[in-house]
């Protein structure tokens, strides 16, 4: 029980943080002027302007996927299989589901296991991907209602939560009741990742010199940096797309290309075509869940 209510505490906090930075826009930051000339209007930039700007891109990915994954994803998962297993009925109390845990049993070793890798991790991943699409998602609010409906439909249906080959819905429900759910859960996760990386674009790398305000402004860094550390594994994506950022920087048609108002549209495009294309798919999905 007081697990749960810390989970529930949590998500209230994750939740009233989005709301309220929702419509905070990201700002961009840039850590050297280049200089741009009639014969040149698209320079190469340095390559440490380069490097500082993708790097404090990364920060931002992290804090915004990481405290969405622990604020808002992690707890609100947990919670909603916690509501499933109490409305299945007491036939399926003491089943096991698909990962080996019993229906109906509040385990704190399963609880850190589905928060982590049903919220944080998938979180980072957001995070991550976050940076790659914000130029195409509309401005305001509206981009993390649409970021989050980008993962419930591209991916919650074809990885989870909301397989529908998932046996879990055979044992525990109502299945309308699960797809209400994770699917509110799966759009405020693309809401909270919006709304907190953003709000930390505004404030890193701090604009003061005062000791309490470059503190302020790492500190919501420090855990999600500490997760590199064991997941060094994620060090690799990274490092690839330094890799690739740094050659692409150097190509002044791709640069050019990239800063266009042409790239924007292409994007928005290419981001509604395959929202399109796969909704119908989502649809039968969750329909066959509403079902079973």
């Amino acid at each position: 029980m007081i697990l749960m209510l810390v989970l529930g505490v949590l998500l209230v906090v994750g939740v009233t943080v989005t709301l309220r930075w929702g419509s905070t826009a990201y700002e961009p930051w840039s850590p050297g002027a280049v200089t741009v000339t009639v014969t040149d209007p698209t320079p190469r930039p340095p390559l440490r302007s380069v490097t500082l700007g993708y790097l404090r891109g990364v920060a931002v990915a992290l804090v915004g996927g990481f405290w969405a994954g622990a604020l808002v994803t992690g707890p609100a998962v947990r919670l909603i299989m916690r509501l499933l297993a109490a409305t299945a009925g007491a036939g399926a109390q003491g089943l096991l589901t698909e990962a080996e845990e019993v229906v109906g049993k509040i385990d704190l070793g399963g609880t850190i296991g589905l928060y982590l890798f049903g919220g944080i991790l998938p979180g980072l991943l957001s995070g991550g991907l976050y940076l790659v699409v914000r130029r195409w998602l509309p401005s305001g609010r509206l981009g993390g209602v649409a970021f989050g409906a980008l993962h419930l439909v591209v991916a919650a249906t074809r990885i989870d939560p909301l397989r529908p080959g998932n046996p879990d819905f055979d044992l525990v429900g109502p299945g309308w009741l699960a797809v209400l759910t994770f699917s509110l859960a799966a759009i405020f996760h693309g809401m909270a990742v919006v709304a907190i990386a953003n709000r930390f674009s505004t404030r890193f790398p701090p604009a003061a010199a005062s000791q309490a305000s470059r503190v302020g402004a790492v500190l919501p860094l420090v855990l999600p940096a500490l997760i590199l550390v064991p997941g060094v594994v994620l060090v690799v994506p990274i490092a690839i797309g330094l890799a690739v950022t740094l050659v692409a920087s150097q190509v002044t048609p791709v640069v050019r290309a990239l800063r266009g108002r042409a790239a924007v549209v292409a994007g928005r495009v290419a981001l509604t075509a395959l929202a399109v294309a796969l909704l119908p798919g989502t649809v039968v999905d969750l329909g066959q869940v509403i079902v079973r």
